[in-house]
């Protein structure tokens, strides 16, 4: 039995289609009060391991009308929003095993060049890459311990008399 909106929004069930291609669903239908009805879609996790949010129950409520009129537009924005989010979770997961993945190979690199007194990393690398060279050191400053006084430039300003100049500096009687 077909009505005019199902039939233009493909019904209930062929909306749930792209996502049973994944998974099992399960639906529940229970009666709210004397004229509504509810009616939930949970998909099943694959694994324990898989996101929580990939299992996220979809839920309405509404007459019996309402529901064959508006489940299946909500099925259907459930699912394709479900299906993103599946998809969008497994490219991250991709990236992060390629990352992974280089991040051991290039510890194994400087590994063996460690490995060989660092013969093989010379022959192989005659220029340090941009990243690997040394930022420019600051202008050489004297290391400041924490009792030291910052730099005129940086000190606060000081209450002065009537006697001080300008260019006379404030010092912490010690």
């Amino acid at each position: 039995m077909s009505t005019p909106a199902t039939a233009i929004a493909g019904g209930f069930f062929a909306q749930l289609m792209p996502m049973l291609a994944d998974r099992t669903v399960m639906m529940i239908v229970s009666k709210a009060d004397e004229h509504h009805l509810t009616v939930s879609v949970i998909p099943k996790r694959l694994k324990d391991s898989e996101n929580a949010a990939l299992a996220t129950p979809f839920c309405c409520t509404g007459t019996p009308e309402e529901l064959d009129r508006e489940l299946p537009t909500q099925v259907r924005e459930f699912v394709s929003g479900h299906v993103a989010l599946g998809a969008n979770l497994a490219e991250i997961q991709r990236e992060r095993e390629d990352a992974e993945k280089a991040a051991r190979e290039e510890l194994k690199k400087k590994q063996k060049t460690v490995g060989n007194g660092g013969a093989k990393g010379k022959a192989a690398d005659p220029a340090p890459k941009q990243e690997d060279k040394p930022a420019p050191a600051p202008p050489s400053s004297p290391m400041l311990s924490l009792f030291d006084l910052p730099a005129q430039d940086e000190a606060a300003p000081c209450p002065t008399s009537g006697q001080e100049t300008e260019k006379e500096e404030c010092r912490l009687s010690g």
